[in-house]
């Protein structure tokens, strides 16, 4: 009996350590991806044209943005004619996600409304965009 007493013991030890263990390291792989992804998080607003409705037009924008690999947000209003999309700049460029709107045929550029810079180079990049 002694003898079995000392073989349990080390599995109980050290098997259900390694089945915890592993979501442990799971859990802070995850929770440093997510970190990660937040800090490449940009929200940016854009003036859209060409909308005539919030169900087809502006909803359809929305939809269509959704799709596309590091989108995680996106709320086009007609009534303002802005559309407010949060997405990973690693995944997605700026670029690609005016040419993604102006693909479906409505103009889109930066919007200035309510913005303030801080610095230079964030008022150029304004500039160059608002083109």
């Amino acid at each position: 009996m002694k003898s079995l007493i000392k073989p349990v013991m080390y599995f109980l030890l050290f098997g259900v350590s390694s089945l915890i263990l592993p979501g442990e390291v799971a859990a802070q792989n995850k929770e440093n991806v997510t970190e990660n992804t937040k800090q490449n998080l940009k929200t940016i607003e854009l003036e859209i044209g060409g909308m005539t409705c919030q169900k087809g037009c502006a909803d359809g924008i929305d939809g269509k943005l959704k799709t596309v690999t590091g989108v995680v947000k996106s709320k086009t209003k007609l009534e303002t004619g802005i559309s407010k999309i949060t997405y990973d700049d690693t995944k997605v460029t700026l670029e690609k996600l005016i040419s993604i709107i102006e693909e479906r045929g409505y103009t889109a550029k930066v919007s200035a409304k309510g913005k303030k810079f801080d610095c230079l180079n964030c008022f150029s990049t304004f500039v160059f965009y608002k083109k």
